[in-house]
């Protein structure tokens, strides 16, 4: 090696250690970040039809124009932090009046299908439907233990999607 370039070396190795401790940290903060997100607890329900009356309650307060109080209806079952619940009511306040001039007023609700995969994992779907367009809502529960949390949620105007997820339950 060159004189003075062994210097340069050795300062690229250092820089090298010090970017992969920080990759390193930065991996530990995320995970950390993750399975602390992931320890909220959330009440539990005992039985498919219990999951199922909960949708239909959620789908009640939603269709009556009270999205914030569907939400809050689902609130205890989700393993979400409340930072990010928070979070998701702001966006879909947000999103409301969009809704509402695109596809006008909600005119009710209907339920499409129940879906186990498994014996740990249950899918409800409804749609909301509007005036002029309807949008499909989808909840997902889990079974770890004997007990159904409510997973995840979410609500899309891909109601195209419902012919082909329909079509393949029969």
């Amino acid at each position: 090696m060159e004189p003075g370039k062994q210097g340069h070396a050795k300062k690229i190795s250092k820089n090298t250690q010090k970017e992969g401790k920080m990759r390193l940290f930065t991996i530990f903060v995320s995970l950390l970040l993750i399975f602390g997100a992931t320890a909220v607890q959330a009440d539990t329900l005992d039985s498919t039809e219990n999951a199922r009356k909960l949708t239909d309650q959620v789908m009640a307060k939603v269709t009556a124009g009270d999205f914030l109080g569907g939400f809050n209806v689902m609130k205890p079952y989700l393993i979400i932090p409340d930072s990010e619940f928070n979070v998701m009511c702001e966006q879909a306040k947000s999103q409301l009046p969009v809704i509402q001039s695109r596809f006008g007023t909600s005119v009710g609700s209907e339920f499409i299908s129940e879906r186990m995969i498994g014996k740990s994992l249950l899918q409800i779907v409804h749609i909301q439907k509007f005036e002029k367009h309807a949008m499909r809502w989808r909840f997902t529960f889990y079974n770890p233990k004997g007990k159904w949390i409510l997973n995840t949620f979410n609500f899309d105007e891909n109601i195209q999607a419902l012919f082909t997820e329909y079509h393949n339950e029969k």
